[in-house]
């Protein structure tokens, strides 16, 4: 197995797989040949151990690791990410470029070598398609990584998708299991044997280690994990054989001693799920009730409860109730805050996308309106809390990213976003695309909004104009004989795409099919208030295949004025997809301007109608008191 493991890091794909029921075995392999790697100086090793017993089961703490294992971070595209996918986006462009983090065997040829040993043991949902941080490995560099078979009963996505690897670019490397009972399952039989000689009174105490997602402290397995100091105190005083089964570290955290020894006992107690189900209630209740002052919160809840509820697939609503105030001033009090809030908040959105995808399915269409505008106001809030913290986080223009060092970024919650006129203007322009009570509701806001600036104006809606007087004979000569690339913009009169009126629609479709990339998106639209249903749904299709393909900010413009005749499923995909992206990141960007909310607002009204565009006003203006 070595051998064909050298002979894949010289000539193989980029990406690897080491399948094996033996977990133990595997790890042993992996590590005798990462050293032998690192002796020959055939590349820069990087080695990840995915395990609850080490803290690193959670994505926040395997993202965390994995960049700072980095040899530098001189071309980081973050050199102190504010969130998981500042960490992801990093690690990407790491894995692209590994003459930065790399400079074995030497600086002419630079290799780099990651593997994550144990996937299969991942706590919280990773790896997922949405941001694969491991998928996209260039020259120089491999990434291996290991896990078990996988059962071919379970449902859901394999591996393979997940990680979005390629199976005919990725090598795979069957451990065939020993004929004896393997390692690690011997361990967990013995564990098994060993409970009966546990006292009682510590069986809760192996079954909260059972649980847990990280070594935790005393206090944490009272305070979090609802145990009796008793309990901790039979453990102490208990049998020898009993204590073997656990580590103490030096800083007073408990764990067991391997993920064999662990797997053993929460493969015969069964406990694990009523046990993250109290500590999920017991965090929620706490949170509620604000009975514990923000410093007083236990560690242990504060960094795992929103990955326990993420394993426990709570709803939606009780996610966003780590997207408040109150929240944030928990995790403001303790390291590290800043990553762990907006992990906390992405995991909200993430699973509102999810919903609001299912729910534009077809046969859910029709009904499925008011929960359409309702998941879409989770995920605009998610999206504005997290921009309005990196606003007051600023870390990123102070610090010289290419030698600066990681440290963990923090955040003054009391420093102006500087995106006061630019809320003011979204709330305006949102008003004026409704009528009646809502208009008078969000006209309310915005007034409020607006108290103490110049005059604020709508901004332009993208749409497709109707006016016959659009047409332009100059125009149309230009495109009949070939108009290039650069004179594209003759279709556009600020956020209208003008109707080729004096085009006849056979024409109009040919000329638009003889198009490329951005022209071809904009021929399409062009003619959709002309075309007959089916034609019109092809059109469609053409401009959402342009636009990936071709798509930049102008590209998105176009886009949105299709709206109306859009899918559902599609609007859904491009407003999750672009909400914060790489030109609506900061919050002035998300408000308007390209790509921006009110940019993206004909999305909006195809989701959720009026509802969606009162309640993502809503969250404007909320989040604009809670973070100004």
């Amino acid at each position: 197995m070595l051998t064909q493991l050298d002979d894949w890091l010289v000539g193989g794909p980029p990406c690897g797989m080491v399948v094996s029921a033996n977990p133990a075995a595997r790890t042993a392999l992996l590590a005798r040949w990462a050293l032998s790697i690192v002796e020959r100086k055939s590349a820069e090793v990087i080695f990840v151990p995915v395990s609850p017993c080490l803290g690193t089961a959670v994505e926040r703490d395997v993202l965390k690791l994995l960049f700072g294992l980095f040899r530098s971070s001189e071309t980081a595209v973050f050199s102190r990410p504010r969130s998981p996918e500042e960490l992801m986006l990093s690690i990407r462009m790491a894995l692209r470029g590994v003459d930065s983090v790399s400079s074995v065997p030497d600086e002419e040829c630079p290799q780099l070598l990651v593997i994550v040993d144990g996937i299969e043991r991942a706590a919280d949902g990773w790896p997922h398609r949405r941001m694969p941080f491991l998928g996209e490995a260039y020259d120089g560099a491999h990434i291996l990584v290991s896990t078990s078979p996988e059962d071919s009963s379970a449902r859901g996505l394999g591996l393979h998708e997940r990680l979005a690897w390629s199976r005919e670019k990725t090598s795979v490397f069957l451990i065939a299991s020993e004929s004896e009972s393997p390692e690690g399952t011997a361990q967990a039989q013995r564990t098994v044997e060993r409970a009966g000689d546990v006292a009682p009174s510590s069986v809760r105490f192996f079954d909260a280690l059972g649980t847990v997602l990280a070594p935790v402290s005393n206090d944490d397995l009272v305070s979090a994990l609802g145990l009796d100091t008793t309990e901790v105190e039979a453990f102490k005083d208990g049998p020898h054989a009993a204590q073997r089964l656990v580590l103490l570290s030096d800083d007073g955290k408990f764990s067991f001693r391997d993920d064999a020894t662990r797997a053993g006992w929460t493969m015969e107690t069964n406990k694990v799920a009523s046990i993250e189900d109290a500590l999920i209630v017991r965090g929620l209740a706490a949170l509620t009730r604000g009975a514990i002052s923000p410093e007083a919160w236990p560690s242990y809840l504060v960094e795992y409860l929103g990955a326990h509820m993420k394993r426990r697939s709570v709803s939606i609503f009780d996610l966003l109730t780590l997207v408040s105030p109150e929240w944030l001033r928990i995790w403001m009090s303790h390291p590290g805050g800043l990553v762990g809030f907006t992990t906390d908040a992405r995991r909200a959105r993430y699973a509102a996308e999810d919903a609001l995808i299912e729910a534009c399915r077809p046969e859910r269409a029709a009904a499925a309106a008011q929960e359409r505008a309702t998941l879409l106001c989770v995920v605009v809030r998610c999206a504005l809390v997290e921009a309005s913290l990196f606003a007051k986080e600023g870390g990123i223009e102070e610090v010289d990213y290419r030698t600066a060092p990681y440290v963990e970024p923090t955040v003054d919650v009391t420093k102006p976003t500087g995106a006061m006129r630019e809320r003011a203007e979204a709330l305006v322009t949102f008003a004026s695309l409704l009528t009646g009570s809502e208009q008078q509701l969000v006209r309310g806001w915005a007034t409020d909004a607006c108290a103490g600036l110049d005059e604020i104006v709508p901004r332009p809606i993208p749409y497709v104009a109707t006016d016959p007087s659009s047409a332009d004979p100059e125009r149309t000569r230009r495109i009949r004989a070939g108009a290039t690339y650069d004179e594209v913009d003759g279709y556009l009169s600020r956020d209208m795409v003008i109707r080729p009126t004096d085009l006849s629609p056979d024409e109009a479709w040919r000329l638009a099919e003889s198009r490329e990339g951005e022209s071809r998106m904009v021929s399409f639209a062009g003619i959709l208030p002309d075309l007959p249903e089916d034609m019109r749904e092809k059109a469609v299709r053409e401009v959402m295949s342009a636009y990936w393909a071709h798509g930049d900010r102008l590209a998105l413009r176009v886009l949105s004025a299709c709206a109306p005749w859009m899918a559902l499923p599609d609007a859904a995909m491009v407003m999750c997809n672009e909400l914060g992206n790489d030109w609506t990141g900061d919050l002035p960007g998300m408000l308007v301007g390209f790509g921006s909310l009110t940019e993206l607002s004909p999305l909006l009204l195809r989701l959720g109608g009026a509802a969606a565009i009162v309640g993502v006003a809503r969250a404007i203006a909320e989040v604009g008191q809670w973070l100004p």
